[in-house]
């Protein structure tokens, strides 16, 4: 059915619980897993700032730019080889700058040539849901393929109505 399976992750617990269902789908295609991270520009800008221990005007971006890409390719490799684990093909992918995540998520979904996307949904409502918004669901809306949303409680298999 669907040959090629985009699982973006931000390497977060929730993040996490999608890599089976991924998994899964690729390996009853004889398909293969896409594994994807965006490197948000915004987040490696402010992440020394947050710290608190250097100032942002002293910030030296290039090398944090340099140090957060190191580390998430290094995460994609490692996740690259669970998925590989759990009996999938799997390929993977550093998406760099210039767009919102979500808006990476579908254009990649495009650009690797990808039937279907999973993403992990931290299932936020209300409040949080209106402050913070949601990837998941802008990626929803916005792609042209379908879109399997998985939750961290969701399990293979389970077919239990949520409540």
């Amino acid at each position: 059915m669907f040959k090629r399976i985009l699982l973006a992750t931000d390497f977060s617990d929730h993040s996490r619980a999608s890599f089976p269902w991924a998994a899964e789908l690729a390996a009853n295609a004889d398909g293969t897993v896409v594994l994807i991270h965006v490197l948000e520009d915004d987040l490696v800008a402010a992440a020394p700032a947050l710290s608190g221990y250097i100032q942002a005007e002293a910030l030296d971006l290039g090398k944090y730019r340099e140090e957060f890409k190191r580390g998430a390719e290094k995460a994609l490799e490692v996740t690259g080889k669970k998925i590989v684990a759990m009996g999938a093909r799997c390929e993977t992918h550093l998406v760099e700058g210039g767009r919102r995540p979500w808006q990476a998520i579908v254009a990649a979904s495009e650009e690797f040539s990808c039937g279907v996307i999973v993403i992990a949904t931290h299932g936020r409502s209300g409040l949080a849901h209106i402050l913070i918004g949601s990837t998941a669901e802008k990626v929803v809306r916005t792609a042209n393929c379908p879109v399997l949303t998985v939750h961290q409680g969701d399990q293979l298999g389970d077919s239990s109505p949520r409540g």
